[in-house]
């Protein structure tokens, strides 16, 4: 009898856990920390971002050491030659938000649902005319503003 019980409750916690995000079991199992707790972007856009032209954002969230390691080096410029070989070649191990933003825009605070629970670091790419790195990276923050101003942008922590 009580060998059943322990069987049922083996099964019950199977699947309440079978609905959590992807990568939170193994994490847990590993007992590894997240580094990525993302959940809202703002942004601020200056009348003449990039020299009133429109410039592309992207958001990486990554989920393995090997694609970090990697994407941690790149600038913005780099990032955007080779995104669509990355996303190819790394599918399951980062997700990229994009945004195309005009000078002036206005933008409602974007939800940002990462697809595995352990993200091993975060970066912010914004592709301006000018040179430069124009690469941030993410720690701890819950919400973010990015200020996209004329020939650089940054990044605040909001509460």
């Amino acid at each position: 009898m009580m060998f059943l019980r322990w069987i049922c409750l083996g099964i019950l916690v199977c699947v309440s856990l079978g609905g959590c995000a992807d990568g939170a079991l193994q994490g847990a199992a590993k007992m590894e920390k997240a580094k990525i707790w993302l959940e809202k972007v703002n942004f601020k856009v200056a009348k003449n971002v990039n020299g009133n032209a429109p410039i592309a954002v992207r958001l990486v969230i990554v989920y393995d050491d090997g694609v970090m390691g990697e994407v941690s080096k790149m600038t913005a410029d780099q990032f955007f030659e080779q995104e669509s070989q990355l996303k190819k070649d790394h599918a399951n191990d980062m997700d990229v938000v994009s945004w195309e933003v005009v000078p002036g825009q206005e933008m409602d605070s974007e939800s940002i649902n990462p697809t595995k629970a352990y993200g091993k670091g975060g970066f912010v790419f914004a592709r301006y005319s000018t040179p430069d790195a124009h690469r941030e990276s993410l720690a701890d923050e819950q919400v973010i503003t990015i200020h996209l101003d004329e020939k650089d942008f940054y990044i605040s922590k909001d509460r």
